[in-house]
């Protein structure tokens, strides 16, 4: 499992655009299995380009940030819009 200090660790050291969330209540390796629908937004936005599923990650009312389900979100991914 991965503790919050080891993934603020791992997210301080990557130097490209980034987004570090935490499911609450999940562990490391259940986290594949109750992602709901973010991988799919993050394919069609960044494989297709897909605006719409963009807003679950960037801007001021991401809904990622939003969501009871996350906590400790960090990012920077305005940039690549």
């Amino acid at each position: 499992m991965v503790t919050g200090e080891q993934l603020g660790s791992i997210y301080g050291d990557i130097r490209a655009a980034k987004l570090m969330v935490q499911r609450k209540d999940t562990g490391h390796g259940a986290v594949l299995y109750s992602a709901d629908g973010y991988v799919t937004a993050w394919f069609m936005w960044l494989l297709q380009g897909d605006e719409e599923a963009a807003r679950a990650f960037c801007g001021g009312d991401a809904e990622i940030e939003n969501n009871p389900l996350y906590q400790d979100a960090a990012g920077n991914l305005d940039d690549l819009r």
